[in-house]
């Protein structure tokens, strides 16, 4: 039997997912180009970024996907005109795979991560001082859980 606390919580999980999801839809912009990152290899670009080279698997594992869609990501990351990762074959065991960003990789990264936050800024600007200053705070302390909380 859930608390009213634990009502509270949940209809603050539930609201902070619609914002969520909200941000994100409204972060896109018009239609998507074929050379545009798709959601998924944005989160397997960030993902090098933030922890160097990976083994294929590790990155599949984080992002809860299967096999076959891990491959056709690395491929479709891979195989642009100016690859945006780079693959080897991991040196202690040779049925691994490690990947990495490559320069081009980490400023089509970076081209993206300032596009998505631009928008965000022209939303956030109507917020006064105050109401910044809360979220700020607020988005710190969740912050600070998520860094925590095992993936």
């Amino acid at each position: 039997m859930a608390t009213g606390t634990g009502h509270r919580v949940e209809d603050l999980a539930l609201e902070l997912f619609e914002i969520v999801t909200q941000i994100c839809l409204s972060t896109l912009r018009g239609r998507r180009r074929a050379r545009d990152l798709k959601e998924v290899e944005f989160l397997t670009l960030s993902l090098l970024q933030a922890n160097g080279t990976m083994i294929v698997g590790d990155i599949q594992r984080v992002l809860g996907i299967l096999p076959a869609q891990m491959s056709r990501i690395i491929r479709a990351l891979e195989n642009r005109e100016r690859p945006l990762i780079e693959c080897r074959i991991n040196p202690r065991d040779k049925r691994k795979i490690d990947v990495g960003l490559t320069a081009h990789g980490e400023k089509t990264l970076l081209d993206y991560q300032g596009a998505r936050v631009g928008r965000i800024v022209e939303r956030l600007q109507n917020l006064s001082d105050d109401d910044q200053e809360d979220l700020i705070r607020v988005l710190t302390k969740l912050h600070g859980l998520l860094e925590r909380t095992p993936a």
